[in-house]
């Protein structure tokens, strides 16, 4: 018998009659502020569940579930969570410093105000999510954002190479210091962009340069 506690109260929120989370069924839960970190979770279904200020801090989630899942305030520091599936999740105010999605599903999802700094997305899929918010220095490595909403985001220091941004809005956006291609953006609403390309090839170095002033 394993039990699920309020990351607080220490209240028992559920009951689950297994000796491991993992691959099980949350479908619809009620697990506001429920404490799942450092836990396995593998595989598990977080289908439409109310996780809004959950803890995942450090949990182990490859190919979790959490599609239109309620995730606003949860906590996803460090944690291991590539082919996850966020697929229209809300993600509004979510922190996740350090934690690696890659080849995550991100479509729809709404990450405004979300805290991702150091995020590992690459081959991810963030295509039309709303993405306002704070990517300092996250890995976007051949990431699709095409469509993504991106007003005002920060990327600063982000590894932007070979992401796909056609029909993105990335108005008033900061790249300084991203690493990216000008090409990339050529299908992109661009302007006000603000920032500085950080060259990949350190020959370059003097290739810094200001754009879409």
């Amino acid at each position: 018998m394993i039990e699920i506690k309020h990351k607080e109260s220490g209240m028992v929120l559920l009951r689950v009659d297994a000796e491991t989370l993992e691959g099980q069924a949350f479908v619809g839960k009620k697990l506001a502020e429920a404490d799942f970190s450092g836990a396995n979770l593998t595989n598990a279904d977080f289908h439409n569940a109310d996780l809004r200020k959950a803890d995942f801090t450090g949990a182990q989630m490859p190919g979790v579930n959490f599609y239109s899942a309620s995730l606003a305030e949860a906590i996803f520091d460090n944690a291991v969570a590539p082919e996850a599936d966020f697929t229209e999740a809300v993600l509004e105010g979510a922190v996740a410093r350090d934690a690696n999605f890659e080849r995550g599903v991100f479509r729809y999802g709404h990450l405004a105000r979300c805290d991702f700094t150091n995020a590992k997305l690459s081959g991810a899929d963030l295509s039309v999510a709303d993405l306002r918010g704070n990517f300092t220095n996250a890995d976007f490595f051949e990431a699709d954002l095409r469509g993504a909403k991106l007003p005002d985001a920060n990327l600063s220091s982000a590894d932007l190479t070979k992401a796909k941004f056609d029909g993105a809005d990335l108005v008033n956006a900061n790249l300084q210091n991203a690493r990216f291609s000008p090409e990339q953006f050529h299908k992109a609403k661009a302007t006000g962009v603000v920032g500085r390309r950080r060259d990949a090839i350190k020959s370059q170095r003097r290739a810094w340069w200001q754009f879409w002033g």
